[in-house]
């Protein structure tokens, strides 16, 4: 990881102004190759590790004291990103480069980015829902970064977009993608897997105000 080539400045660019047109076009933005594959290889084979150490937590929905599991709605095993390996500090370095440009072209006043791993089982997805809690909206852009091998459209697995009841997008989560869209407009689902599915999901927040 630490001899990784820096990425070229102007295709950086280009990519984060892609995202943010199609932001403010049609509320998500799709980027296949948008990560180096070192990045993604390192950062499945740490997730991998994790799950062979036990270190992941079933992953639960609702928020503070009504969280609760529903293997049924949701079955994500996951682990929040802290910056302690040079791949999460590269992965987080980028983003936050996002988040600066984000804010910078759409003033949207994003102050952090929280993420984890998230490693779904065969048999396992997560049903429609939005990434905002109601009465609750701080989190206002909804990243995904998929860490897959060689996906194929039989792995199942894919991110399902949706506007309103239709369908807009379906995405294959394969390796170096990243996903992004507006938390509280887009409607999505992950499709039942039929192999093991690796990825970082993460959001953009605003500070929540106190008083």
């Amino acid at each position: 990881m630490e001899n990784l080539n820096l990425p070229d400045p102007l295709a950086t660019q280009l990519k984060r102004q892609k995202i943010i047109e199609e932001l403010v076009q049609q509320r998500y933005s799709l980027n296949p190759n948008y990560f180096d594959l070192d990045l993604v290889t390192t950062l499945r084979r740490e997730l991998i590790q994790l799950a062979e150490e036990d270190a992941l937590c079933a992953a639960r929905i609702g928020k503070d004291g009504q969280r609760t599991r529903r293997h049924s709605i949701r079955g994500d095993a996951i682990h929040w990103l802290n910056g302690s390996t040079p791949a999460q500090r590269a992965f987080l370095a980028e983003m936050d480069g996002l988040q600066t440009e984000l804010n910078r072209q759409l003033f949207l006043g994003l102050e952090e980015l929280e993420a984890h791993f998230a490693h779904y089982a065969p048999g396992s997805g997560y049903q429609r829902h939005l990434d905002s809690f109601q009465n609750n909206n701080l989190r206002r852009i909804t990243i995904v970064a998929y860490l897959n091998e060689a996906w194929e459209g039989d792995d199942g697995g894919e991110l399902q977009i949706y506007h309103e009841d239709k369908p807009m997008a379906t995405v294959l989560p394969q390796g170096g993608t990243l996903v992004c869209f507006v938390s509280e407009e887009i409607p999505h689902q992950v499709a039942t897997t039929r192999r093991d599915r690796y990825s970082i999901a993460g959001w953009f927040r605003v500070r929540e105000l106190v008083g």
